[in-house]
């Protein structure tokens, strides 16, 4: 589909109804004013453990500011320009809000607009503060959720190091080494039902109830859409290429991520693997520099993170994986990216004009892995398609491209827009349940 405006879409974007029947509403009404709070509450407890005066007194200065963003919020106030932060795309942002939505107010700018303006505003907010500017408000949450299903995790990433190795031991074998792919795909994509802007409430037992359903091929009828023997057939033909994979959720999500590209690397299919995060807290859980370091460090030395119940085998398959992802960074054959474009106000469609540094270095992928419903929505512009649309032309000109790479797409749906799902699935889905669209529980795999 051909280029538009962020504020000429071809169907309309999500907004907020009126009438409150619609998940926009109730996202703006309830659930995101409520991560609002949890923000300003958990900074609140981080203030008050400092010794030092005068973080304190900026701490007050810092929930002030919170609070107000959350009234204006709460009143429907129009989104006014971002403080300079220094983070080197403020001008940017400022200079879309003016462009396309001066004057816009929460409730009747797009959902995807001013979402991410709200999270770009609390990240101005911290930055430009004296004793708070590296301080991820989101950071406590990521890890004590993680660190308290390491249970999982172990039993995870022993039945990962088993099928690579069986991998590595039978590479002639394409029937093998298909399947050992389709479980390693799926595993990333249900891995992003762990979205704590979502469910901030997971637990060990869920997480292993979700990776059971992953090993049985129970989520397969959760399926609206699946591309895998497409993708398949990309993968199979690469040898010793490149993968991308543009970052959603950490903890949980990230780990099936890792996983994927160090079966991938073992394969033989990739010989790089660059990782893109955010480089600002961004959604909650969405994985910073930090996280992913985080993670690696926790999974080589489980004991550091305040890790318990982990038998002695556990341990020593965690340390071994953690000690080679390790080499793989330190090497250079897994790289981590975190452009600014990931952050900025514009759609996916627009990274051949507005992120073109960026994506540059994509088109020298084999393939790109988009990961999460967040990535999803900035792929497809968060607008209402009719289901039915083919995904290429949802995503628009990074399809058309012809130096593109294989663009993949793997989401659990949490948000109201989809396209590619053939009209028979999506009547199968509506009946199954209305709000299947952004109950999280259904999930697709696109090419």
């Amino acid at each position: 589909m051909a280029g538009f405006a962020p504020n000429n879409t071809p169907f309309p974007p999500l907004v907020a109804a009126h009438d409150g029947s619609n998940f926009t509403y109730t996202s703006l009404h309830d659930r995101v004013p409520h991560i609002l709070t949890d923000v300003i509450n958990d900074f609140y407890a981080a203030v008050q453990r400092t010794d030092s005066v005068d973080a304190v007194a900026e701490g007050k200065q810092l929930t002030g500011l919170l609070s107000k963003l959350k009234h204006e919020m709460v009143t429907d106030k129009p989104l006014t320009p971002l403080n300079d932060d220094g983070t080197g795309d403020i001008a940017e942002w400022n200079h879309w809000l003016a462009e396309y939505f001066s004057g816009g107010t929460w409730y009747s700018t797009p959902f995807l607009a001013w979402e991410t303006y709200m999270y770009r505003r609390i990240a101005t907010i911290f930055r430009k503060s004296q004793f708070w500017n590296t301080y991820d408000y989101f950071a406590t949450k990521k890890e004590d959720t993680f660190r308290a299903s390491m249970v999982a995790v172990a039993k995870l990433c022993a039945r990962v190091d088993a099928l690579t190795q069986e991998t590595v031991a039978d590479l002639g074998n394409s029937t093998k080494h298909h399947l050992a792919f389709v479980e390693m795909l799926q595993a990333s994509l249900w891995g992003n039902q762990t979205d704590l802007s979502m469910f901030p409430d997971l637990s060990n037992e869920k997480l292993e109830e979700m990776q059971a359903r992953i090993s049985s091929g129970e989520n397969n009828s959760k399926l609206a859409a699946n591309d895998t023997d497409r993708i398949w057939k990309i993968v199979s033909q690469v040898h010793g290429g490149r993968v991308d994979i543009v970052l959603d959720n950490s903890g949980f999500e990230l780990l099936q991520d890792v996983l994927l590209a160090h079966w991938l690397v073992a394969a033989g299919i990739a010989a790089k693997v660059v990782f893109h995060p955010k480089r600002i807290p961004w959604y909650v859980s969405d994985v910073t520099n930090t996280d992913f370091h985080w993670l690696v460090d926790a999974i080589q030395s489980p004991a550091s993170v305040g890790a318990t119940g982990l038998s002695t085998a556990d341990e020593r398959v965690l340390q071994g994986l953690g000690a080679r992802w390790n080499e793989l960074l330190n090497a250079g054959v897994w790289e981590l990216h975190d452009e600014l474009f990931w952050t900025g106000p514009y759609g996916y469609r627009y990274l051949p004009t507005k992120g073109a540094d960026v994506w540059a270095g994509l088109t020298n992928s084999d393939m790109v892995i988009f990961k999460g419903d967040l990535n999803y929505r900035k792929l497809v512009y968060d607008l209402q398609w009719p289901v039915s649309t083919p995904f290429v032309d949802a995503i628009g000109p990074i399809a058309d491209d012809p130096t593109a790479p294989a663009i993949v797409a793997l989401r659990t749906s949490k948000c109201d827009t989809i396209a590619g799902v053939e009209p028979q699935r999506a009547n199968e889905l509506f009946a199954q349940r209305k709000d299947w669209m952004y109950s999280g529980e259904y999930g697709v795999i696109q090419l």
